[in-house]
């Protein structure tokens, strides 16, 4: 059935940049391709601008269109999340939920949660993408971002889940060989290995049970911007690397490798989910973040 209402063509416009043909979306809707393209038109027309580039059947969004696209999806979203709640059915969570997470993080725990919670939430859609940097969530049209560390855009909500404890780690075989450091001072001259080149540059930061800080320069060995990358160099004897807890969780378990300097901390951070402030926040968002608040309960090394 062709949608109709105030959004109508937003929708067939939507519909088309995520299947990708004018003529999937009139199959879709049980229209002729033609009628759909005349009120893209319209469309098109009553922006003054071009939001698609249509070439052998297939469409494709102009980065105007893009920008038109995601901030449309937002607000689209807002204006059914009010219906919903007008028609008393705003408890009810469905729809598309997009969420965003760090890449090792999302693939080992994320995704998991995603299909725990749609097994429990048919009507919702899920969509996770991952990324090594933060995302801006309006602009991408996220609806849940997974982060840690302190947030700088205050405009933001969030809600912490856990606290993510590091720790400083080296495998027996290579402290057999290079010696195992007692004091933060005994860190120099050790191969480290690293997660991101500028981590080569920044001191690490120790602090021991008095409360005095020491910080300490490295010298590199490898870096892999993949936390499970770094956890294997690490197990295979490439060095010391500061890094999530969790993430050595399986192998501190294993002996694999083994914490040095214990009685030493590093600095902890929060990590959180992150979500735009709405007039209304769907019922999808606000169920998720209350299921994996749980979910994240049962994960070694978080706080």
């Amino acid at each position: 059935m062709s949608p109709s209402g105030p959004f109508a063509e937003t929708y067939l416009f939507e519909r088309v940049v995520e299947l990708g043909s004018i003529r999937a979306v009139a199959l879709e809707i049980g229209v002729e391709p033609s009628s759909v393209s005349r009120r893209l038109t319209s469309l098109e027309t009553r922006l003054g601008t071009k939001l698609l580039e249509r070439a052998q059947g297939q469409s494709r969004p102009t980065d105007i269109g893009v920008r038109y696209y995601e901030k449309m999806r937002v607000l689209r979203a807002q204006v059914e999340a009010v219906e919903a709640d007008i028609a008393g059915d705003a408890e009810t969570p469905k729809g598309l939920l997009k969420v965003n997470a760090a890449i090792d993080f999302g693939q080992h725990y994320v995704a998991g949660w995603l299909l725990r919670f749609r097994q429990q939430h048919p009507e919702v859609e899920v969509e996770l993408t991952l990324s090594s940097r933060n995302v801006d969530l309006l602009g991408q049209g996220i609806d849940v971002a997974i982060r840690v560390g302190r947030q700088a855009d205050s405009a933001l909500m969030s809600k912490k889940l856990a606290d993510v404890p590091r720790v400083l780690v080296a495998s027996p075989d290579y402290l057999a060989r290079s010696g195992t450091p007692l004091t933060p001072d005994e860190l120099v001259g050790h191969e480290h290995v690293f997660f991101l080149p500028e981590h080569r540059r920044r001191p690490l930061r120790l602090t021991d049970g008095e409360g005095r800080v020491y910080e300490v320069s490295r010298r590199g060995g490898v870096t892999f911007n993949a936390v499970f990358s770094v956890v294997e160099a690490v197990r295979s004897g490439f060095g010391i690397h500061a890094g999530p807890r969790w993430a050595f969780q399986d192998a501190l378990d294993s002996g694999d490798v083994i914490e040095v300097l214990p009685d030493y901390s590093q600095p902890i951070m929060p990590m959180c989910a992150i979500w735009a402030p709405a007039v209304l926040v769907p019922a999808r968002v606000r169920r998720f973040v209350d299921f994996i608040s749980m979910e994240v309960k049962y994960i070694g090394g978080l706080e």
